[in-house]
Protein backbone atom coordinates (compact mmCIF):
# COMPACT_ATOMS: atom_id res chain seq x y z
CA UNK A 1 0.00 0.00 0.00
CA UNK A 2 3.07 2.52 0.83
CA UNK A 3 4.62 1.41 -2.44
CA UNK A 4 1.88 2.04 -4.43
CA UNK A 5 1.43 5.51 -3.07
CA UNK A 6 5.13 6.64 -2.90
CA UNK A 7 4.79 5.57 -7.06
CA UNK A 8 1.67 7.31 -7.42
CA UNK A 9 3.42 10.55 -6.21
CA UNK A 10 6.46 9.90 -8.16
CA UNK A 11 4.26 9.77 -11.19
CA UNK A 12 2.39 12.88 -10.54
CA UNK A 13 5.60 14.93 -9.50
CA UNK A 14 7.24 14.14 -13.43
CA UNK A 15 5.50 14.67 -16.67
CA UNK A 16 4.45 11.45 -18.38
CA UNK A 17 5.78 10.87 -21.76
CA UNK A 18 3.35 11.41 -24.65
CA UNK A 19 3.86 8.65 -27.86
CA UNK A 20 6.16 10.88 -30.00
CA UNK A 21 4.22 12.31 -32.94
CA UNK A 22 4.25 11.28 -36.32
CA UNK A 23 6.54 12.72 -38.52
CA UNK A 24 5.03 15.20 -40.62
CA UNK A 25 4.68 14.08 -44.97
CA UNK A 26 5.47 16.72 -46.67
CA UNK A 27 4.78 14.85 -49.88
CA UNK A 28 1.44 14.65 -49.11
CA UNK A 29 0.06 18.55 -50.07
CA UNK A 30 2.31 18.83 -52.79
CA UNK A 31 0.27 15.43 -54.10
CA UNK A 32 -2.56 17.42 -54.29
CA UNK A 33 -2.02 20.83 -55.36
CA UNK A 34 0.84 19.89 -57.62
CA UNK A 35 -1.57 19.36 -60.81
CA UNK A 36 -2.80 22.87 -59.92
CA UNK A 37 0.29 24.04 -59.56
CA UNK A 38 1.72 22.53 -63.15
CA UNK A 39 -1.56 23.76 -65.09
CA UNK A 40 -1.09 27.22 -63.59
CA UNK A 41 2.76 27.14 -64.83
CA UNK A 42 2.21 26.10 -68.07
CA UNK A 43 -0.72 28.12 -69.21
CA UNK A 44 -0.20 31.16 -66.93
CA UNK A 45 2.94 31.94 -65.40
CA UNK A 46 4.90 30.42 -68.36
CA UNK A 47 2.98 32.57 -71.17
CA UNK A 48 2.62 35.78 -68.36
CA UNK A 49 6.54 35.48 -68.46
CA UNK A 50 6.86 35.32 -72.37
CA UNK A 51 4.97 38.40 -72.83
CA UNK A 52 7.19 40.45 -70.95
CA UNK A 53 10.06 39.08 -72.69
CA UNK A 54 8.70 39.33 -76.41
CA UNK A 55 7.20 42.72 -75.49
CA UNK A 56 11.02 43.96 -76.14
CA UNK A 57 11.46 42.30 -79.09
CA UNK A 58 10.65 42.66 -82.96
CA UNK A 59 9.30 38.97 -82.87
CA UNK A 60 7.00 38.04 -85.18
CA UNK A 61 3.86 34.63 -84.57
CA UNK A 62 6.03 32.27 -86.65
CA UNK A 63 9.32 33.22 -84.18
CA UNK A 64 12.38 35.15 -84.37
CA UNK A 65 13.00 38.87 -83.51
CA UNK A 66 15.68 40.65 -81.68
CA UNK A 67 15.89 42.79 -78.90
CA UNK A 68 14.58 46.82 -79.35
CA UNK A 69 14.22 47.98 -75.79
CA UNK A 70 11.08 50.71 -75.74
CA UNK A 71 10.93 50.92 -79.22
CA UNK A 72 7.17 48.97 -79.05
CA UNK A 73 5.85 51.04 -76.49
CA UNK A 74 7.13 53.68 -78.43
CA UNK A 75 5.14 52.94 -81.38
CA UNK A 76 2.05 52.14 -79.52
CA UNK A 77 1.68 56.03 -77.94
CA UNK A 78 2.62 57.02 -81.16
CA UNK A 79 -0.19 55.35 -82.93
CA UNK A 80 -3.62 56.93 -83.84
CA UNK A 81 -5.33 53.33 -84.26
CA UNK A 82 -3.72 52.76 -80.48
CA UNK A 83 -5.23 55.51 -79.08
CA UNK A 84 -8.54 55.59 -81.25
CA UNK A 85 -9.44 52.15 -79.54
CA UNK A 86 -8.79 52.97 -76.20
CA UNK A 87 -11.43 56.11 -77.15
CA UNK A 88 -13.73 53.15 -77.81
CA UNK A 89 -12.69 51.13 -74.69
CA UNK A 90 -12.91 54.08 -72.62
CA UNK A 91 -16.26 54.63 -73.64
CA UNK A 92 -17.23 51.13 -73.47
CA UNK A 93 -16.13 51.36 -69.67
CA UNK A 94 -18.28 54.56 -69.26
CA UNK A 95 -21.67 53.26 -71.09
CA UNK A 96 -21.51 49.45 -69.14
CA UNK A 97 -20.06 50.14 -65.95
CA UNK A 98 -22.96 52.21 -64.79
CA UNK A 99 -25.56 50.12 -66.11
CA UNK A 100 -24.23 47.08 -64.66
CA UNK A 101 -23.77 48.64 -61.45
CA UNK A 102 -27.12 50.04 -61.45
CA UNK A 103 -29.50 47.32 -62.99
CA UNK A 104 -27.68 44.53 -60.78
CA UNK A 105 -28.25 46.79 -57.67
CA UNK A 106 -32.01 47.62 -58.58
CA UNK A 107 -32.49 43.76 -59.38
CA UNK A 108 -30.88 42.35 -55.92
CA UNK A 109 -32.68 44.96 -54.61
CA UNK A 110 -35.94 43.65 -55.97
CA UNK A 111 -35.43 39.81 -55.30
CA UNK A 112 -34.23 40.43 -51.72
CA UNK A 113 -37.73 42.21 -51.27
CA UNK A 114 -40.22 39.46 -50.00
CA UNK A 115 -42.87 39.75 -53.20
CA UNK A 116 -45.01 37.37 -55.39
CA UNK A 117 -42.81 35.86 -58.19
CA UNK A 118 -39.18 36.63 -57.18
CA UNK A 119 -38.65 32.83 -56.88
CA UNK A 120 -39.70 33.03 -61.08
CA UNK A 121 -37.48 35.77 -61.45
CA UNK A 122 -34.29 33.92 -59.63
CA UNK A 123 -33.49 31.94 -62.18
CA UNK A 124 -34.41 33.82 -65.32
CA UNK A 125 -31.99 36.41 -64.17
CA UNK A 126 -29.25 33.40 -63.21
CA UNK A 127 -29.64 31.81 -66.67
CA UNK A 128 -26.92 34.28 -68.23
CA UNK A 129 -24.13 32.85 -66.23
CA UNK A 130 -24.24 29.51 -67.83
CA UNK A 131 -24.04 30.66 -71.18
CA UNK A 132 -20.57 31.61 -72.89
CA UNK A 133 -20.03 34.40 -74.11
CA UNK A 134 -19.70 33.31 -77.79
CA UNK A 135 -22.82 31.63 -77.78
CA UNK A 136 -24.67 35.22 -75.67
CA UNK A 137 -22.93 36.98 -78.65
CA UNK A 138 -24.46 34.64 -81.67
CA UNK A 139 -27.38 35.18 -80.31
CA UNK A 140 -27.46 38.91 -79.75
CA UNK A 141 -26.35 38.88 -83.31
CA UNK A 142 -29.35 37.25 -84.61
CA UNK A 143 -31.55 39.37 -82.57
CA UNK A 144 -29.63 42.96 -83.16
CA UNK A 145 -29.16 42.13 -87.48
CA UNK A 146 -31.32 44.32 -90.04
CA UNK A 147 -33.85 41.11 -89.92
CA UNK A 148 -33.77 40.20 -86.61
CA UNK A 149 -36.35 40.12 -83.84
CA UNK A 150 -35.62 43.44 -82.44
CA UNK A 151 -36.23 44.96 -86.09
CA UNK A 152 -38.96 42.64 -86.94
CA UNK A 153 -40.96 43.28 -83.56
CA UNK A 154 -40.73 47.13 -84.11
CA UNK A 155 -41.73 47.06 -87.81
CA UNK A 156 -44.22 45.11 -86.79
CA UNK A 157 -45.70 47.35 -84.02
CA UNK A 158 -45.08 49.71 -86.67
CA UNK A 159 -42.72 51.49 -84.52
CA UNK A 160 -40.25 52.10 -87.56
CA UNK A 161 -40.62 52.55 -91.50
CA UNK A 162 -37.15 50.56 -92.04
CA UNK A 163 -34.55 48.97 -90.16
CA UNK A 164 -32.58 50.55 -87.34
CA UNK A 165 -28.58 49.18 -88.32
CA UNK A 166 -27.73 48.48 -85.06
CA UNK A 167 -24.74 46.33 -86.28
CA UNK A 168 -24.08 48.30 -89.11
CA UNK A 169 -23.89 51.98 -87.99
CA UNK A 170 -20.72 54.07 -86.53
CA UNK A 171 -23.01 54.84 -83.76
CA UNK A 172 -24.98 52.16 -82.83
CA UNK A 173 -22.40 49.26 -83.45
CA UNK A 174 -20.25 49.98 -79.90
CA UNK A 175 -23.76 51.01 -77.85
CA UNK A 176 -24.78 47.22 -78.97
CA UNK A 177 -21.80 45.17 -77.83
CA UNK A 178 -22.38 47.16 -74.63
CA UNK A 179 -25.92 45.90 -73.98
CA UNK A 180 -24.96 42.55 -74.76
CA UNK A 181 -22.13 43.01 -72.01
CA UNK A 182 -24.82 44.55 -69.56
CA UNK A 183 -26.92 41.42 -70.49
CA UNK A 184 -24.73 38.91 -69.62
CA UNK A 185 -22.70 40.44 -66.55
CA UNK A 186 -25.96 41.50 -65.03
CA UNK A 187 -26.56 38.13 -63.23
CA UNK A 188 -23.64 37.70 -61.59
CA UNK A 189 -23.41 40.91 -60.25
CA UNK A 190 -26.66 40.70 -59.08
CA UNK A 191 -25.61 37.72 -57.36
CA UNK A 192 -22.82 39.07 -55.18
CA UNK A 193 -25.27 42.17 -54.31
CA UNK A 194 -27.76 40.32 -53.52
CA UNK A 195 -25.03 38.35 -50.84
CA UNK A 196 -24.13 41.56 -49.18
CA UNK A 197 -27.90 42.98 -48.94
CA UNK A 198 -28.40 39.26 -47.10
CA UNK A 199 -25.76 40.55 -44.05
CA UNK A 200 -27.60 44.26 -43.91
CA UNK A 201 -29.05 44.95 -40.48
CA UNK A 202 -32.80 44.70 -40.12
CA UNK A 203 -32.64 46.77 -36.59
CA UNK A 204 -31.47 49.54 -38.37
CA UNK A 205 -34.13 49.36 -41.36
CA UNK A 206 -37.00 48.49 -38.46
CA UNK A 207 -35.87 51.47 -36.93
CA UNK A 208 -36.40 54.05 -40.07
CA UNK A 209 -39.61 52.43 -40.06
CA UNK A 210 -40.60 52.98 -36.87
CA UNK A 211 -39.56 56.43 -37.66
CA UNK A 212 -42.14 57.07 -40.40
CA UNK A 213 -39.62 56.45 -43.48
CA UNK A 214 -41.53 54.47 -46.53
CA UNK A 215 -39.55 52.07 -48.45
CA UNK A 216 -38.08 53.86 -50.96
CA UNK A 217 -35.92 56.33 -48.03
CA UNK A 218 -35.14 53.13 -46.41
CA UNK A 219 -33.70 51.87 -48.91
CA UNK A 220 -31.24 54.70 -50.36
CA UNK A 221 -30.43 55.89 -47.22
CA UNK A 222 -30.11 52.89 -44.71
CA UNK A 223 -29.88 49.73 -46.96
CA UNK A 224 -27.62 50.83 -49.69
CA UNK A 225 -24.82 52.36 -47.41
CA UNK A 226 -24.38 49.48 -45.55
CA UNK A 227 -23.24 48.04 -49.15
CA UNK A 228 -20.97 50.63 -49.93
CA UNK A 229 -17.86 48.43 -50.26
CA UNK A 230 -19.54 45.71 -52.36
CA UNK A 231 -21.40 48.36 -54.52
CA UNK A 232 -17.47 49.26 -54.92
CA UNK A 233 -16.20 45.96 -55.73
CA UNK A 234 -19.02 45.52 -58.29
CA UNK A 235 -18.32 48.53 -60.06
CA UNK A 236 -14.85 47.93 -60.68
CA UNK A 237 -15.08 44.04 -61.71
CA UNK A 238 -17.98 45.79 -64.18
CA UNK A 239 -15.05 48.37 -65.69
CA UNK A 240 -12.25 45.76 -65.64
CA UNK A 241 -15.10 43.52 -67.73
CA UNK A 242 -15.87 46.54 -69.87
CA UNK A 243 -11.81 47.01 -70.24
CA UNK A 244 -10.98 43.80 -71.59
CA UNK A 245 -13.97 43.44 -74.16
CA UNK A 246 -13.35 41.31 -76.79
CA UNK A 247 -15.82 38.71 -78.00
CA UNK A 248 -18.68 41.01 -77.75
CA UNK A 249 -17.27 43.26 -80.57
CA UNK A 250 -15.30 40.53 -82.16
CA UNK A 251 -18.26 38.26 -83.02
CA UNK A 252 -21.18 41.07 -83.42
CA UNK A 253 -19.14 43.57 -85.85
CA UNK A 254 -16.05 42.30 -85.89
CA UNK A 255 -14.70 45.28 -84.91
CA UNK A 256 -16.50 47.36 -87.51
CA UNK A 257 -17.99 49.15 -89.36
CA UNK A 258 -13.92 50.53 -89.89
CA UNK A 259 -12.70 50.52 -86.50
CA UNK A 260 -16.06 52.26 -84.57
CA UNK A 261 -16.36 49.62 -82.09
CA UNK A 262 -12.55 48.17 -81.91
CA UNK A 263 -11.06 47.94 -78.86
CA UNK A 264 -7.91 47.77 -76.95
CA UNK A 265 -8.26 43.59 -76.80
CA UNK A 266 -9.32 43.61 -80.25
CA UNK A 267 -6.87 45.78 -81.99
CA UNK A 268 -4.19 43.33 -79.79
CA UNK A 269 -5.88 40.43 -81.59
CA UNK A 270 -5.30 42.23 -84.80
CA UNK A 271 -2.20 42.90 -84.63
CA UNK A 272 -0.68 40.09 -82.95
CA UNK A 273 -2.75 36.99 -84.25
CA UNK A 274 -5.52 37.87 -86.74
CA UNK A 275 -4.61 38.84 -89.42
CA UNK A 276 -1.04 40.18 -88.01
CA UNK A 277 1.67 38.66 -87.17
CA UNK A 278 3.33 41.37 -84.54
CA UNK A 279 3.85 39.43 -81.77
CA UNK A 280 6.20 41.77 -80.29
CA UNK A 281 4.11 44.76 -81.00
CA UNK A 282 0.90 43.07 -79.87
CA UNK A 283 3.17 41.81 -76.34
CA UNK A 284 3.88 45.32 -75.51
CA UNK A 285 -0.14 46.42 -75.91
CA UNK A 286 -0.60 43.34 -73.57
CA UNK A 287 1.49 44.50 -70.74
CA UNK A 288 -0.04 48.32 -71.04
CA UNK A 289 -3.33 46.73 -70.52
CA UNK A 290 -1.96 44.27 -67.68
CA UNK A 291 -0.61 47.76 -66.22
CA UNK A 292 -4.42 49.62 -66.79
CA UNK A 293 -6.32 46.33 -65.20
CA UNK A 294 -3.86 46.50 -61.83
CA UNK A 295 -4.75 50.04 -61.65
CA UNK A 296 -8.58 49.15 -61.52
CA UNK A 297 -8.13 46.37 -59.72
CA UNK A 298 -6.16 48.66 -57.34
CA UNK A 299 -9.10 51.40 -57.01
CA UNK A 300 -11.73 48.61 -56.36
CA UNK A 301 -9.67 47.09 -53.40
CA UNK A 302 -9.02 50.75 -52.32
CA UNK A 303 -12.91 51.84 -52.10
CA UNK A 304 -14.00 48.06 -51.14
CA UNK A 305 -11.64 48.98 -48.23
CA UNK A 306 -13.13 52.21 -47.32
CA UNK A 307 -16.82 50.78 -47.24
CA UNK A 308 -15.75 48.32 -45.17
CA UNK A 309 -13.84 50.54 -42.95
CA UNK A 310 -16.91 52.91 -43.11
Amino acid sequence: MTATAGTVRRSAGRPSRRAPLRRHRWWVPVLFIGPVLAIQLTFLFLPLGNTFVLAFTNASTVGGGVFTGLANFATIFASAAFWDATAHTGLYIVLATPLLVGISLGLAILINTKMRGAGIVRPILFSPLVMPMAVVALMFQYVLSSNGLVNQILSGLHLISEPIPFLTSSHLALISSVLVTVWKGCGLYTLILLAALQNVSRELDEAAELDGANWLRRTISVTIPQIRGTIGLVAGLAAIAALRAFTEPYVLTGGGPGTSSTTIVLYLFTKGVSPGTQAGYASAISLVLFVVVLVFASISWAATRKGRLR
